[in-house]
């Protein structure tokens, strides 16, 4: 569902991060890829609660290993700001 409305809203499915598109790089293998990233930590969730869409966002698979690369993670602000800083 997250990646739905994502594909609704950017037809390109456009990391989150860095703005990578899998379909505009790669064609149409590439189409309608892109990886789900909790931006709630489910680790950190002591009870069973459903995922709601606000809670993912969509990311390339390098910004989302970077995202996971050392604790506490990265959010999605922080990482955009080190790429911007290069």
């Amino acid at each position: 569902m997250a990646k739905q409305k994502g594909k609704d809203r950017d037809p390109l499915l456009c990391c989150s991060v860095c703005g990578f598109s899998f379909s505009k790089v790669y064609g149409v293998i590439g189409e309608d890829f892109i990886e789900a990233h909790h931006t709630k930590p489910l680790s950190e969730i002591t009870e069973e609660v459903e995922t709601k869409v606000e809670d993912i966002a969509l990311v390339c698979s390098n910004c989302h290993r970077m995202l996971h690369r050392k604790r506490p993670w990265l959010s999605i602000s922080d990482l955009q700001a080190i790429l911007k800083s290069k």
